[in-house]
């Protein structure tokens, strides 16, 4: 009798162990998910912030293409061979002033303006690859919407544009800059 209660509470020590080793193991998934459940969002906004941080200074970039050639033409381009050529070919007027015209010793003397023609390119994008400004990062060559037009203010009209993300990292933030329905050269992110 004395073996048989020694092989029972053995059995049941056994079932002991086991069942402790099976929670253990329930313990350390659930804690796991749980880890995981927290950081998941903590990398996926790391990750927005280094993605969106490229997309941004490209669509500056843009602006800046875009409002030269507006300088230049009197209008924003809504095709990328037009703009990516006029940044690679166009030139500036930039009007050198020699002479303080808030001196009145200059003016009395003689205020001259020299213009002079200057590349974009060189003006803007010194260093920097023309060609990659429709692709947006980190998408693996896909493009900016791009679109160019006018709109009414009153009896004005107005040229516009706007340069939108189309592969947004994050659907509920798409990243745009300038707007086909208002005179705003602004970003979203501003």
């Amino acid at each position: 009798m004395l073996i048989l209660q020694a092989a029972e509470r053995y059995s049941y020590m056994k079932t002991l162990n086991i069942l402790k080793i099976a929670l253990f193991l329930v313990i350390m998934v659930l804690a796991y998910f749980l880890v995981e459940t927290i950081s998941e969002p903590i990398r996926f906004e790391k990750e927005k912030a280094v993605r969106y941080a490229q997309v941004i200074e490209r669509l500056k970039m843009i602006r800046t293409a875009q409002i030269a050639h507006r300088d230049v033409t009197g209008k924003f381009s809504g095709d990328w061979n037009e703009l990516i050529d006029f940044v690679k070919n166009g030139e500036l007027q930039v009007v050198k002033v020699i002479g303080n015209p808030d001196d009145s010793l200059d003016v009395i003397a003689g205020i001259t303006y020299d213009t002079l023609m200057v590349s974009v390119a060189d003006s803007f994008f010194r260093n920097y690859a023309i060609d990659s400004l429709p692709y947006i990062p980190f998408t693996d060559g896909k493009q900016f919407s791009l679109q160019a037009g006018q709109v009414s203010k009153g009896n004005i009209k107005v040229n516009v544009f706007q340069v939108e993300d189309t592969a947004p990292f994050d659907p509920r933030k798409v990243l745009r800059v300038g707007s086909m329905s208002d005179a705003n050269l602004s970003g979203n992110w501003e």
